[in-house]
């Protein structure tokens, strides 16, 4: 996915103020952890975006089975 399509994804839906991806993963600001991924994905660098998406796709998931959609 693009920067635009992740940012695209988490458009207008509601989020949490806080999420636990994983074990030890935690983000304590939702909206500062999306703003400082996408500016990490328009920078490009494969080896830091690989796992940036990985916790996108895990937040996303997240979001979308808290409010009830199945992707």
């Amino acid at each position: 996915m693009t920067v635009e399509d992740w940012e695209a994804a988490f458009h207008g839906i509601e989020l949490p103020e806080t999420a636990q991806l994983d074990t030890g993963v935690i983000i304590t600001d939702v909206q500062g952890f999306l703003e400082k991924s996408f500016t990490i994905l328009r920078a490009g660098n494969n080896r830091v975006c690989t796992p940036v998406e990985w916790r996108l796709q895990k937040l996303l998931d997240m979001v979308n089975a808290a409010n009830g959609v199945n992707e």
